[in-house]
């Protein structure tokens, strides 16, 4: 149920009571409202309650028997909205409605349920049966719609059908609102209709609002999944819709049913149901309000002599421009009169008018300023004003702009609206409405332009999109990005009206083909003398940009940006932080002196070390004065002098001199859901503070040589920590790449932590081994513990956490770098203290597969294999296959299939590994339910039922292949 406060509970989460919000950010009701009489219905005849009714109104015997007859008549509709579209985000839901044709199968409920873009429900009966239910019919502004279900597939309980009453609503009676309350099955609510003549709640910017027709109001406490509930009279008739409501004061917005029982009778009779328009949105004022606008006397006198009841008129309260209103030569604030020669003072009479005259002209009377005005203005299909198509691509939706929007903002009624801006313009918020004017050089009016030209940019082509807000017209934004064919496939979808579903079309994306031309770019230089050597170095600093166009491996981010060090000129090999190439998954730029964009490519993650190193083609590169950083091979001792070279907050060089304080192994906190952590690494630091302003710096020695990295390592999603990586971890991988070979590493893969020789003794270290420790490493007395065994992996079963490691093949391990010996031996000989005694253990070694080679797309969830951080962070693997992401509005998002979940059966069919999950899941039918078994983080076994949607969900695979161009292979969907 929307509310005219902050939230709209149109209905609860995948049927469970909590309330989905959406943006309803203002409860402000106009002059107008405020000080509107709210006691009688303005129409030609004023239908006076009964008083002889009232003691059958008391009557709480008729209540129950109007209540339970009518139970039969209401369903409770669980739905989802797959795609964004308008201001509605893709979304799983609760909602109401009620059956108005038994025999035709037809339920009336809200428009914000039905939504204007692609819905997919069913509609559960009291008996608990479901059926399937198809959109019918949304109303262009109107906040009522129909859906259809097949009636013969009810087969154990006998509909009822509900009729409708508008003209039954008055000021004063009781009524019943009955319906899905708070994700409860049918629950009733008791209260009484206290205005008939409201004007439209306001909900609030960028959200659903109504326009051009009353509302009544009543007081009682309604909450999410309300929508679309009937609300009745004592005979059991339907008086008015639920729509709204305030919650904060308990106040209740129901729409009236005159426009709805039109609509409903059309399509009875199989007719289309047109929708006049003159792009113009009316405010009923009191007549107060129209003598302060210039309301003659006896204009007034007039008017309420021919509607006697009336205690208002209809006022110009929005032109859009351009619109037939405006360009005829209405004015806001002008008062409306007469359409032609008829005095129209209330909504329906307006409506009327307007509905039969489209493709017409009406001749419109106003007063203005106390003189009448008359004018001639031509009235339009609203039907065609509403958007039915809308374009995806790389997660990002656009869509002609609404009819809804545009009069919300009084703007044109043309553009490309961005409802969502998805992953590939992560810069652009779309939470302020944006409106795309023009890609590169060429203008988009609307969404076919925009296509035409979005699908001629050749992929990695740096491309400009100017923008505006709808809250903010005046000032234009423009945005650079880069795409790929890959990640952003166009996909156009249009609504059919014969189904009720909104069909997709692939656009074909052909982008030509386009020559590689060097560039001369100059890096900028360090003309700080106290650089000394270290000064070259800033000549090999560059920007790195990556972008993830899936959430995988438990990260949710969608671009991440920072500096990155050349390391081979001639080879374009480059050194990045993996706190921003965070997946193999990704799409890579290179900026180079602020000047050239060029794309790159992955060649190396390191499973443990925070670094990954990517390639350009130097192809692109002309003349320059990049050079090449030069490694150290030494490892960094407290007092060493150190250069460090960076960018200041306004991206001019610098230099910060300072001397190295400490090394201290990283231990950075596991997090839920498990990601990559840089793990059995040291990491160097500083005396200077001034260091810990800056994300990226390379500190330099006094040859010149970078003897590490200042970089940002990843605690969690949202904070950082910047430390110095030292060089020689890099040096093994790099070497191997200078080689034209692929480096290759095999792991223990362990986890292990510093600890103290106090600790050690108390788990039974001897005083032999505490004397040996001692002479051999006078600096730093400790041992290291095993904190956590990678499931799956070799080591898993012989070593155990906590076991303290005294020496690796025949050698004390006193610093973490005696751990890297694992990265090229088969197997390793360790000395372990556990239970207080000392074991030998051989233990062999894991190859590293370089991280996720495949990915399974089923019912909006994204599978994938077992990766490195879940293997870490869990005991038990009760399956090879993973569930990593849920897209909102999709089937698992629905039945609740949840991001962490193992997958363990599909229908009773064991799935161990992603083959046999995906085996199993192409088996599964159609708009059928499947039995999941799953296994939580925790360990706590499920059985869920997903119902598929292959129109929207299709099952299709992501493998690696490095004979593609992007390095992965996409499978045909089903």
């Amino acid at each position: 149920m929307p509310t005219d406060h902050a939230s709209n509970g149109a209905c609860t989460s995948s049927g469970m009571p909590s309330a989905i919000k959406r943006r309803r950010t203002s409860s402000r009701e106009t002059l107008e409202n405020t000080n509107a009489v709210a006691d009688m219905h303005i129409d030609d005849v004023v239908t006076v309650p009964v008083i002889g009714k009232v003691t059958a109104i008391q009557d709480v015997p008729k209540w129950q028997e109007t209540t339970e007859a009518s139970f039969g008549g209401i369903v409770a509709i669980r739905f989802t909205q797959p795609i964004a579209f308008d201001t509605d985000s893709p979304l799983c839901s609760l909602a109401t409605g009620f059956i108005v044709d038994a025999q035709r199968g037809i339920i009336l409920t809200n428009r914000h349920v039905v939504g204007t873009g692609p819905f997919v429900g069913e509609a559960v009966m009291h008996d608990h049966e479901v059926v399937e239910v198809q959109a019918l019919y949304r109303d262009p502004i109107h906040d009522f719609g129909f859906l259809k279900f097949d009636p013969s597939h009810i087969k154990y309980m006998k509909l009822v059908e509900i009729p409708l009453a508008p003209e039954q609503a008055r000021v004063g009676i009781d009524v019943r609102i009955i319906g899905n309350d708070a994700g409860e099955k049918l629950s009733i609510l008791a209260g009484s209709i206290s205005r008939i003549d409201r004007n439209v709640p306001e909900y609030g910017h960028m959200t659903y609002n109504d326009l051009n027709t009353f509302y009544l109001q009543s007081a009682a406490a309604l909450s999410g999944g309300s929508s679309g509930s009937p609300v009745i009279d004592i005979e059991g008739r339907a008086v008015a819709l639920q729509a709204g409501g305030r919650s904060h004061e308990a106040t209740n917005f129901f729409f009236p049913l005159d426009r709805v029982q039109r609509a409903l009778k059309l399509i009875q009779d199989g007719k289309p149901v047109l929708r006049g328009s003159i792009q113009t949105r009316f405010k009923y004022v009191p007549f107060e309000v129209a003598q302060k606008l210039g309301l003659p006397e006896e204009t007034e006198a007039m008017v309420r002599q021919v509607r006697p009841h009336g205690i208002g008129m209809l006022m110009v309260a929005t032109l859009l421009p351009g619109g037939p209103g405006s360009l005829a030569g209405l004015e806001e604030s002008d008062v409306l009169l007469r359409i032609n020669g008829d005095i129209v003072t209330h909504f329906v009479s307006l409506e009327d008018i307007l509905d039969s005259h489209i493709g017409r002209t009406i001749d419109v009377t106003v007063v203005r300023g106390g003189e009448t005005v008359e004018v001639s203005v031509a009235v339009q299909d609203m039907c065609k004003l509403t958007p039915s198509r809308l374009v995806t691509f790389g997660g990002c939706v656009v869509h002609d702009l609404s009819y809804q929007l545009a009069y919300t903002c009084a703007l044109p009624l043309r553009g490309v609206f961005m409802t969502t801006s998805g992953d590939c313009l992560p810069d652009m918020d779309d939470s302020q409405g944006i409106i795309i004017d023009r890609i590169n050089e060429h203008a988009v009016s609307n969404i076919d332009e925009f296509v035409e030209v979005l699908r001629k940019i050749p992929d990695h082509e740096p491309t400009t999109i100017v923008s505006y807000t709808i809250t903010d017209i005046h000032t234009k934004e423009s945005t650079m990005v880069s795409l790929t064919h890959q990640w952003n496939q166009i996909n156009m979808y249009t609504h059919n009206n014969s189904t009720g579903l909104w069909d997709r079309t692939k656009i074909k994306w052909s982008p030509r083909p386009t020559d590689i031309r060097p560039v001369n770019v100059r890096l900028p230089e360090l003309t700080d003398p106290r650089a000394g050597k270290a000064a070259k170095l800033m000549q090999s600093i560059v920007s790195v940009f990556c972008g993830f166009p899936l959430s995988i491996e438990g990260i949710n981010k969608p671009r991440a940006a920072d500096y990155g060090v050349v390391v081979d000129a001639a080879r374009g090999l480059v050194v990045v932080s993996r706190r921003t190439v965070l997946l193999s998954l990704c799409d890579i730029y290179i900026t180079i002196a602020n000047s050239l964009c060029i794309p790159a490519t992955l060649r190396f993650m390191h499973p443990e070390h925070n670094f990954a190193i990517i390639q350009y083609d130097t192809k692109r590169i002309g003349d320059s004065n990049i050079c090449a950083a030069t490694l150290s091979t030494k490892r960094p001792q407290q007092g060493d002098p150190a250069y460090m070279v960076t960018f200041n907050r306004t991206s001019n060089t610098m230099c910060v001199n300072t001397v190295v304080s400490d090394m201290w192994d990283i231990s950075i906190t596991p997090q839920f859901l498990p990601h990559w952590r840089c793990t059995n690494t040291e990491t160097v630091h500083y005396e200077s503070k001034l260091l810990s302003d800056f994300r990226f710096g390379l500190v330099g020695d006094a040859d010149g040589c970078v003897q590490c990295i200042w970089m940002p390592f990843m605690k969690t999603h949202k904070l950082d920590m910047t430390a110095g990586l030292p060089t020689r971890y890099i040096l093994p991988a790099l070497d191997a790449l200078r080689r034209d070979e692929e480096p290759q590493l095999r792991r223990l893969c362990i986890e292990v932590e510093p600890l103290s020789l106090i600790a050690a003794r108390a788990g039974g270290l001897s005083d032999s081994r505490l004397e040996e420790i001692q002479h051999a490493n006078p600096d730093r007395n400790m041992l290291f513990i095993i904190q956590r065994i990678e499931l799956l992996s070799k080591a898993h079963g012989v070593l155990q956490d906590l076991d303290i490691i005294v020496s690796i093949n025949g050698k004390l391990m006193l610093h973490i770098d005696d751990l890297n010996v694992q990265y090229t031996h088969d197997a390793l000989d360790l000395v372990i203290l556990r239970n207080r005694s000392e074991m030998h253990l051989r233990v062999e070694t894991t190859a590293y597969d370089g991280g996720v080679n495949k990915l399974v797309f089923w019912s909006g969830a994204i599978f994938q294999a077992p990766y490195m951080a879940l293997r870490q962070q869990s005991s038990n693997a009760p399956s090879g296959v993973y569930c990593t992401d849920v897209a909102s509005g999709s089937p698992a998002d629905q039945y609740e299939l949840m991001a962490s979940y193992w997958i363990t059966h599909i229908n009773g069919v064991a799935t161990p590994d992603l083959a046999s999950f995906e085996q199993a899941v192409r088996q599964c039918p159609d708009r059928t339910y499947a039995r999941v078994r799953i296994v939580s983080f925790d360990l706590e076994p499920a059985v869920l039922t997903v119902k598929t949607c292959y129109h929207y969900w299709p099952t299709s695979t992501l493998t690696k292949d490095a004979s593609t161009e992007s390095g992965w292979r996409s499978s045909n969907e089903n």
